[in-house]
């Protein structure tokens, strides 16, 4: 199929008015005055105020109902209850015939159904569909500025380039996509704004208050969670996004203030499914917005900064989805305000000044996408047959996922995929050869009594590659975020990897059947009641339990009662209600609550086991009903207290109490016997400054008294013996210049005791030290780089005879993201550790940092007193999604106290 393309030289063809060079938000010589303006509605000119989302919900339902040629429809609600909209923007023609438009659309989607010529005509007569995403982080806050004024250009300009833009283009403008993080930060804006805004980088205005406007209701990011879907936003969003499948997606955001623009093309590793196929699109895009810019004297760089590996932003995974995914980053962010003074002068940075240069990018684009309708829809449908193509011709053909395993963890996977159009079958009985697992190991033969199956010959074939591979390529050791991600390790579910379709009868079942509905087994009174740990339904249940008030116990070791139908072998872990000391409607109530969470339970005639212990035995453990607190509020990280509050609520429906950091003085702690202390932004650094010596002392009787303190990545390094003292165990850093800071700080804190003698400082060999001493400057960020684990997946080594491993299997994938390293301890329980060698799974790793990592710790416990400390090297509930370990945080808040009672 020929196509014409028009790549952009340094001066757009469209016409430029004296208007335009006065004012770039308003480019086009002349405007229909019905149509209201953003300050005929709201009283000021876009970029002179911060807007809150009531008044931009007021301005597009004005400006909706001024125009013909916008729609606005909502797509769904944030966690706070704010809706989500999309602006649709073309002729009334188009508007009137969307409904054709996103059929041709899919069937550019969908090669399979739509033969070469048929998918001719329609990129021949189809508008280009256009979406841009503005505000993903809430206080990356002038795109929903720039937006208003992009929206009223496009309802009112009588210019005949965008005229002609409307006719050949459907663009949908998403006008805040985190509703709830941008009002926190506008809020926070207004609230410390004086009468008239102060330039000074540290007035009050310009040093956003923890946790900030960044992240959502529940402090995710939602740019990294278009691919796992863990928030309402996303899930709304990606079904609005699959309605239209639009050719050119932009997510728009902000960046230093002292920066200037960043626009496509992306910088490297962009994922090697996109590359070949869409690297010549970021170059039209990138010269179409530097015409633009260049025209009006703005600064702007590309191919720097901002990859395109991770498939969960909102521009790879867009592209992965055939369309041309871009970022666009400017200056500003939340330290810009109304104004900021600059450091390079007596220059200014005006929220005008960066609402005219999104309004800028996002013209152009459009432009760009209007010039080049035709040949970017023509490879829009190629990109999804060269999808089914590679699908069919690669080392893999398509990814078994057994049933079997935790039911939980499976309709979790499987929705992820299914909600983004992937599509996954099911077969059942049939025998596969040659595999591959999930760790990377040959499979000869293997036998599936049920299975669900994602063929990659597929329209979505490269997403769902890119989310079910083990490893993605690497070549080069610049990541932006994290190079490891694969669905089956982080969800700790066993995925096969098959060179061919499998032999077996494929029926579309998009979601697991239910194993069970849950409930009591029968009809028989029980002498008591045992429910597995091994499925995510459990700990639920379990927490119903104790909130109630029964009595519930959980074995430490194997056994097995026979004699009736039910009977099973149940492993350490499970969990036994008796009859005895509960309820007389112990039954009833049992089955309404495993009804609620799916869990099977199953009623026991006798508490004597055929095999094993008995029910009667020590090593039966009482459980008891976890009163939790977590700290939040500074220092603690935004990010990861987010993703304990979300795991609560959603996961484990287990109520907690939040504790501010600056408060804990005054809490009598007694109150509580579960206590998690979150990341702090300085890995263990944050909390000496708020929780002194004498605090320190007051947490650590509380743990001897019967606490059980959880640390997780910083809030551990704070526990170890070097900082609190909290434990026993010890503590470094991977990057050297952070193991070379806490070693200084060690020396310091040493010089002030006396008679103490200095310990050594540590010294590299002579001729490494010399080589970094002599490294060339351009050669130093490279190096600094190479010391980081940037987010790669390593195998840890998991004690499952352990109350913290029960439930989970000896191998454990975990993620690192440069997590500081904790020591083997001398005197507790190493639960989890990383193996001598082949530690690696997926991602980015130095042969140096792997053997720093060998034989050390990922999940520790000591006792103190009648306490215990629990220590983990990084986040268990990383971005919501990472199933596997986040069943370990919840062994350790309900098990945290559970010992053997030989051993006390």
């Amino acid at each position: 199929m020929k196509r014409r393309l028009f790549v952009p030289v340094l001066l757009l063809t469209w016409a430029v008015t004296a208007a335009a060079q006065d004012d770039p938000l308003k480019p086009s010589a002349y405007y229909d005055p019905v149509i209201p303006t953003v300050e005929s509605v709201l009283g000021y000119r876009v970029g002179e105020a911060f807007t809150p989302y009531a008044d931009l919900e007021r301005f597009y339902k004005t400006l909706a109902a001024s125009s013909e040629r916008l729609r606005l429809e909502p797509y769904g609600k944030s966690v706070e209850g704010r809706t989500l909209y999309l602006l649709i923007v073309s002729t009334p023609e188009n508007l009137a015939r969307l409904e054709a438009i996103r059929a041709a659309t899919a069937k550019l989607a969908d090669p399979r159904a739509t033969p070469p010529a048929e998918a001719q005509s329609l990129a021949a007569s189809t508008p280009v569909v256009v979406w841009l995403s503005y505000n993903v982080h809430g206080n990356e806050a002038v795109s929903s500025e720039a937006a208003m004024q992009v929206a009223y250009e496009l309802a009112a300009s009588q210019d005949p380039r965008v005229l002609d833009w409307l006719q050949h283009a459907i663009i949908l403008i998403d006008p805040i996509l985190n509703p709830d993080g941008r009002e926190r930060y506008v809020q926070f804006f207004r609230s410390t704004l004086g009468k008239n805004p102060n330039p000074d980088r540290f007035a009050a205005e310009h040093q956003e208050r923890w946790p900030g406007g960044r992240t959502n209701h529940y402090l995710f990011d939602l740019n990294r969670d278009w691919a796992w879907q863990t928030q309402p936003e996303s899930r709304a969003r990606i079904a609005a996004y699959r309605q239209w499948n639009p050719q050119v997606h932009v997510d728009f955001h902000e960046m230093g203030a002292e920066a200037t623009y960043y626009f496509a093309p992306p910088a490297e590793p962009i994922h090697e499914t996109v590359a070949p196929l869409l690297r010549m699109w970021f170059d039209i895009y990138g010269r179409g917005n530097a015409a633009a810019f260049d025209r009006l004297g703005f600064r702007y760089y590309t191919r720097e900064d901002f990859d395109l590996f991770y498939p969960s932003y909102g521009d790879s995974w867009p592209s992965l989805n055939g369309a041309i995914g871009m970022t666009y980053e400017q200056a500003g962010g939340p330290a810009g305000g109304l104004v900021l003074e600059l450091r390079e002068g007596q220059r200014t940075l005006t929220l005008r000044d960066r609402a005219a240069r999104h309004f800028t990018s996002s013209l152009a684009t459009i432009d760009t996408s209007v010039k080049n309708r035709e040949a970017r829809l023509g490879d829009f449908y190629d990109f999804h047959r060269a999808a089914i193509d590679a699908g069919s011709k690669g080392p893999v053909r398509q990814f078994i996922i057994p049933g079997g395993q935790d039911p939980d963890r499976l309709a979790h996977m499987i929705g992820i995929l299914v909600r983004q159009g992937i599509e996954v079958q099911y077969a059942e009985n049939f025998e596969a050869d040659n595999l591959t697992n999930s760790w990377g190991e040959k499979v000869a033969r293997k036998h599936f009594p049920q299975a669900w199956i994602v063929d990659l010959a597929q329209p979505a074939g490269f997403l769902a590659r890119a989310q079910l591979e083990r490893e993605a390529r690497l070549e080069t050791t610049f990541f932006y975020d994290v190079t490891a991600w694969s669905l089956p390790l982080a969800m700790g579910l066993e995925t096969y990897a098959s060179p061919r379709p499998v032999a077996a009868a494929l029926r579309p079942q998009p979601m697991p059947p239910e194993y069970h509905r849950g409930g009591v087994d029968g009809t028989e009174q029980g002498a008591a009641y045992v429910f597995s740990w091994d499925s995510g339904c459990a700990a639920r249940l379990l927490g119903y339990l104790l909130a109630e008030g029964i009595k519930s116990y959980v074995s430490l070791k194997p056994f097995k009662v026979g004699g009736r139908s039910y009977a099973d072998s149940y492993s350490a872990g499970s969990i036994i209600v008796p009859a005895e000391g509960n309820p007389p409607n112990l039954r009833a109530r049992l089955d309404e609550l495993a009804q609620r969470t799916t869990c099977p339970v199953y009623p026991l005639p006798t508490l004597r086991s055929d095999e094993g212990i008995d029910l009667g035995s020590n090593r039966v453990r009482f459980l008891r009903r976890p009163r939790v607190a977590v700290l939040t509020d500074t220092p603690t990280s935004p990010n990861d207290y987010g993703a304990l509050w979300h795991y609560f609520e959603h996961d484990l429906d287990l109520p907690f109490t939040p504790l501010r950091v600056e408060t804990l003085r005054n809490v009598d702690l007694r109150q509580y016997n579960v206590l998690i202390l979150p990341s702090d932004f300085g890995d263990g650094r944050g909390y000496p400054r708020f929780i002194d010596k004498q605090l320190q002392q007051r947490l650590a009787d509380w743990v001897r008294a019967g606490g059980v303190l959880i640390g997780l990545r910083g809030g551990a390094v704070f526990a170890t013996k070097e900082k609190a003292g909290l434990a026993s165990v010890t503590y470094r850093y991977v990057r050297r210049e952070d193991e070379e800071a806490r070693l200084e700080e060690e020396r310091a804190a040493e010089k002030e005791k006396p008679d103490q003698k200095l310990p050594e400082k540590k010294e590299e060999k002579a001729e490494e030290d010399l080589e970094r001493k002599l490294m060339p400057y351009a050669e130093r960020e490279k190096a600094q780089r190479e010391e980081e684990i940037p987010g790669t997946i390593l195998s840890a080594t998991l004690d499952t005879t352990h109350p913290l491993g029960f439930g989970l299997e000896s191998r454990l994938a975990v993620l690192n993201n440069t997590a500081p390293i904790l020591e083997l301890s001398e005197s507790g329980e190493n639960v989890a550790y990383f193996p001598r060698e082949k530690i690696k799974l997926s991602g980015f790793l130095m042969p140096e940092n792997e053997k720093k990592l060998a034989q050390t710790a990922y999940l520790v416990r000591e006792r103190q007193g009648q306490g215990f400390v629990i220590l983990f090297a990084d986040s268990p509930v990383f971005r919501g999604f990472w199933d596997s370990t986040a069943r370990l945080l919840a062994n350790a808040i309900f098990f945290g106290n559970v010992s053997n009672p030989y051993s006390e």
